[in-house]
């Protein structure tokens, strides 16, 4: 009997299991969980090639989204913890993607609670968006194989976090800390001045003693040794260090490819640039950290606490590394009460209690364009010691010098007559309270119902993981049910807090419904309305305040309404600091170059100290120096100020007898005529 033939059996596509959403636009997610794995080229050409596959399959160029923005950010983290992700789920959610590709489902998720990744399931069911990776199609949607889908999704993500818990972070983890806690080093950053010694032989093929451990790197050690030697000289004081350091150096080179060793590495990681030079420093935290890192004298660190001493040859002398350490750490080498700290100027805190007036209702609620380079820059909020009252104040890069400030009890009664005005006006104007409504619906209706779906999948895992708990009878797996259990609670109390959060602003918008029939009242007893009340009042109305400099003493405030109106204002008042402007930077620059004697220049500048008028010049124009510039006569210090002069005191003599010309400068409007002296802030009288 002849044998009955039939087709041969061909491999299955899993791209044509079921029919592709050609007719909508397809996302692919790209995804490296790590900075040092971005544009891994394996992944890379694998994103590329899948982009390929879809225009293969139908798909137009135009209707292929590519969201790579995280590139670099962790698995981990939760859908809107992620720019890409968050990105991914708004074009699920608003139907305006057919398909999602990526890699593999690991690039989605490693969940360990399993919370998100069901949240992204339900969100592709719903909407009826596949998933594709090059081995599976997922179609959560199907109506017959969406279970059998969702369960080989969840697994995938499954696998990938408990991957990530127990082979990486449980092993190789507990491998790098063995090797840290016996001297070695395991892949952190190098400490300047140090390079590591990568050759496990030498090359005679002995085993080398100093495998991965600190060598000295003469480019960066010499410099780090003049920076101890800097704070000696500065009798301790860290801050005149960190400031010298900054303006005249020295400063760390860049690093030749020939300077490190065969064998040996070393780490660039510093950024920081000197804005006075360009040369390459340590940050002010860098540098504190740095001279008190015992590193430099051969100890070696590991999870806080000294491990191993004389681990590795020191750059440091010992006696010049302890006047360091005895002035900066409050501890010893084991976490003692250090008995030698020496502490340069002893912080005593101003106690708020004795301030005399309350803080300002619109604190950080203010901010100025006044800097071009730090457009709408909050202003900071502080107590003045010595004027006794807080003030809104901008401070400009670096060493955060005032640029202008205003007492906080002007600007706060501007805001308070602005705001009353706009309450009353919309008691009055109806299409005004409407506007005010319209502007505070502001509950994100998606945010609400992402959160209440997430709640409900945080709530089945949990029935999930009790349910399997009478199934489990090894130690281990028990013990990883118990922590899926318990980080799934966390995140279950996290949900319900986002989820009050929301409501909380739903709830304010309902309140400020409810309060119109009594904002005439609030209107008639506004003096008596208590400021945390006003402030609530101005965050429903308003967005935020700008405050601008017009002149040296004239600033110009403007509430900016969440209807997109605005009110404004302004005042002049007595201010000691100013936005310096062209003329006076200009004006500046040609007595320094010049080499107008240095009196002559307080003269003209009677509110700054000459260090004040130093820094200036350096940072507009000296490239982090002054004095290469000037060769003017230089008789008084640093903190000399006009009023400090003998001249000022033989100009105020010869004016004593001229009492007219003493009342024509008095009533001068020039800010550079030496009618006043400013001092500690204040404007004191001329004697």
């Amino acid at each position: 009997m002849p044998r009955t033939l039939k087709r041969p059996e061909q491999p299955i596509d899993p791209y044509k299991l079921q029919p592709l959403p050609v007719g909508r636009p397809a996302a692919v997610y790209y995804r490296q969980s790590s900075e040092g794995q971005i544009g891994n080229i394996s992944t890379t050409l694998q994103t590329v090639d899948m982009i390929e596959h879809l225009l293969r399959q139908g798909w137009v160029r135009e209707n292929v989204f590519m969201i790579d923005m995280d590139a670099g950010v962790s698995g981990t983290k939760k859908i809107r913890e992620r720019k890409g992700m968050s990105t991914l789920y708004d074009l699920i959610e608003t139907g305006q993607i057919g398909l999602v590709a990526a890699q593999d489902v690991d690039r989605f998720f490693r969940d360990v609670t399993m919370i998100e990744t069901n949240i992204f399931i339900d969100a592709c069911k719903r909407n009826n968006v596949q998933v594709m990776t090059p081995t599976m199609i997922y179609d959560f949607a199907h109506p017959i194989m969406g279970s059998s889908h969702m369960k080989m999704f969840r697994e995938e993500a499954q696998r990938a976090a408990d991957y990530l818990q127990y082979q990486i972070r449980g092993r190789l983890v507990a491998a790098r800390h063995r090797r840290s806690a016996s001297g070695m080093w395991t892949g952190r950053k190098i400490l300047p001045g140090f390079m590591m010694d990568g050759r496990s032989h030498l090359p005679n093929g002995a085993l080398n003693p100093d495998y991965r451990k600190y060598k000295r790197f003469d480019l960066y050690a010499d410099v780090m040794l003049r920076y101890f030697e800097l704070f000696r000289e500065n009798d301790g004081n860290f801050s005149a260090t960190w400031k010298q350091i900054d303006r005249n150096g020295p400063y760390l080179p860049d690093i030749p490819k020939e300077a490190v060793p065969e064998g040996f590495q070393v780490t660039d990681h510093l950024e920081r640039r000197s804005p006075f030079t360009g040369g390459l420093t340590p940050s002010q935290d860098g540098l504190r950290n740095m001279l008190v890192n015992v590193a430099y004298i051969g100890h070696w660190i590991h999870k806080g606490a000294i491990v191993q001493f004389n681990n590795h040859e020191g750059i440091i002398p010992l006696e010049l590394f302890l006047y360091a350490y005895n002035r900066l750490s409050p501890v010893d080498f084991y976490g003692e009460p250090n008995p030698q700290y020496v502490p340069y100027r002893p912080w005593i805190r101003h106690d708020k209690d004795e301030r005399e007036e309350p803080k300002p209702t619109y604190a950080y609620l203010a901010y100025t364009d006044d800097l071009p380079e730090y457009p709408h820059r909050r202003l900071t909020c502080s107590w003045a010691t010595e004027a006794k009252h807080y003030k809104y104040q901008l401070a400009e890069y670096p060493y955060r010098s005032n640029v202008w400030n205003i007492k906080a009890s002007i600007v706060d009664g501007l805001v308070d007559e602005m705001l009353l005005e706009r309450l009353h006006a919309t008691t009055i104007d109806g299409n005004l309270w409407q506007a005010a409504l319209a502007s505070l619906e502001n509950v994100d209706q998606a945010d609400v119902r992402r959160v209440e779906a997430a709640i409900r999948q945080a709530e089945q895992t949990k029935d999930n993981i009790i349910a399997s708990l009478g199934l489990l009878t090894h130690p281990e797996m028990v013990a990883r049910a118990q922590a899926r259990y318990e980080a799934a609670e966390h995140e279950l109390e996290g949900l319900r807090a986002e989820l009050n959060h929301i409501q909380s602003n739903e709830h304010k918008s309902r309140s400020l419904v409810e309060a119109r029939p009594v904002l005439e009242l609030i209107i008639q007893r506004w003096d008596d309305v208590p400021r945390e009340e006003k402030r609530d009042l101005f965050e429903q109305f308003a967005r935020y305040i700008k405050i601008s400099k017009v002149t040296r003493h004239t600033k110009h405030i403007t509430i900016h309404w969440r209807d997109g109106s605005t009110s404004e204002r302004s005042t002049t008042h007595k201010s000691t600091g100013y936005f310096w402007d062209e003329d006076d930077l200009t004006k500046l620059r040609e007595m320094i170059e010049t080499g107008v004697d240095q009196w002559e220049i307080l003269r003209a500048f009677p509110d700054y100290t000459w260090r004040s008028l130093q820094e200036r010049y350096a940072y507009n124009f000296g490239n982090g120096y002054w004095y290469k510039d000037y060769a003017g006569q230089k008789p008084y210090n640093r903190n000399a100020r006009w009023c400090d002069t003998a001249e000022y005191q033989a100009e105020q003599s010869a004016s004593s007898t001229d009492v007219p010309q003493l009342a024509l400068n008095s009533l001068s409007t020039d800010p550079h005529k030496p009618a006043f002296c400013v001092s500690f802030g204040r404007f004191l009288p001329l004697r």
